[in-house]
């Protein structure tokens, strides 16, 4: 089992009018693209993600309900990483680091 931790640094996401929302969510880190989200109606199953070998890199599919939460999670969090995993099937975490219990918003 192999994994990497990745900080994102910046984010873009786009609205695709073709499917009437969410298009793609880009995360960033120093070395570029970490991850690509792509998103999938809520009443159809998430695909297994898309591992690069040097787990560098993801294609990752969320519920396009989560979308606002991601987005919620990528301007009010710090840090936030991306976690790629290749233990089969393979996995990708999106998280926050560790934080005080009752910190509150600030």
């Amino acid at each position: 089992m192999a994994f990497k931790i990745h900080q994102i640094k910046k984010y873009n996401y786009s609205f695709d009018a073709r499917i009437g929302g969410s298009g793609k969510l880009q995360l960033w880190g120093d070395n570029g693209l970490i991850a690509e989200v792509q998103f999938v109606e809520d009443g159809v199953s998430v695909p297994a993600p898309n591992l690069s070998a040097d787990l560098n890199k993801a294609t990752i599919y969320f519920k396009r309900s989560a979308h606002a939460a991601l987005i919620d999670m990528l301007r009010n969090e710090n840090p936030v990483s991306v976690t790629i995993n290749n233990q089969s099937p393979g996995f990708v975490f999106v998280h926050t680091g560790q934080e005080p219990v009752g910190e509150g918003e600030s």
